[in-house]
């Protein structure tokens, strides 16, 4: 999950470069506003999904974590761990989600008045809101590998204690190596299952954005139909696939 994230998360970070460049250069480029408004919204969607990633990542895996501490007495280190995220990301993360809103609300507004006043505070948003969004993102990143590296200590604890309910056993008795690690990575691609699939209803976001808020009727819904559906599809086959891996499944016998 720590690799998917820190792609995703650099992806957005040049998404947001590219999208001021383009409002700055937009006539060098050849690039019309509503292509330039297009493109900054589907990268503020991006971003706000990203961010939403983060609020998943952090209660799913600390709800397991509590669970898990509770039903076999693990050392409350790792609660206490698991809480402290919450407390350090969530609120940076939901500021950005907020100037994001804010940015795209201002370029809005620009495009429809028109007026100096909207259009600098358009610009001055842009930037402020980059620069905040790619600070979270920094540390949205070194949280997620650090929850992994918890996580990882948590299997192992569990498995020592109750083994069977976690990871099979060696004929010996002992924890299988890799077991841990495919356990992780089958709750991880059952999560970016979930993840697809909030994807493809995000999608829809622009087209009814620049349909009926901007006024922009011929935009046609077959491009935005697509990419839900394939996001829609992708996301569905990896949660019926790793489905064992949610959380609160019963282990297969």
């Amino acid at each position: 999950m720590s690799r998917f994230f820190n792609i995703f998360a650099g992806t957005c970070a040049l998404l947001l470069l590219g999208v001021i460049l383009s409002g700055y250069f937009r006539v060098a480029l050849g690039i019309t506003f509503a292509q330039h408004m297009l493109f900054g919204l589907t990268t503020a969607i991006l971003c706000v999904s990203l961010h939403c990633l983060i609020f998943a990542i952090f209660t799913g895996s600390g709800k397991d974590t509590r669970l898990l501490s509770e039903d076999l007495k693990l050392d409350a280190s790792f609660l206490k761990r698991a809480k402290g995220f919450k407390r350090t990301i969530f609120p940076p993360a939901l500021y950005a989600i907020f100037f994001l809103i804010l940015t795209t609300s201002f370029g809005g507004l620009a495009a429809a008045k028109g007026t100096t006043g909207w259009v600098w505070a358009h610009i001055v948003a842009s930037w402020f809101t980059a620069i905040y969004n790619w600070r979270t993102f920094y540390k949205e990143a070194v949280g997620v590998k650090e929850n992994s590296t918890l996580i990882d200590a948590v299997n192992v604890a569990a498995a020592l204690k109750a083994p069977s309910l976690v990871t099979p056993l060696s004929e010996a008795g002992e924890v299988i190596p890799g077991a841990i690690e495919n356990l992780s990575w089958g709750a991880h691609v059952f999560a970016l299952g979930k993840f697809l699939m909030f994807m493809a209803y995000n999608t829809w976001l622009p087209f009814l954005y620049f349909k009926y808020i901007m006024g922009l009727f011929t935009t046609p819904f077959w491009p935005f139909l697509l990419l839900s559906a394939v996001l829609f599809g992708g996301g569905y086959y990896l949660r019926y696939q790793y489905r064992s891996f949610r959380p609160g499944a019963r282990p297969s016998t």
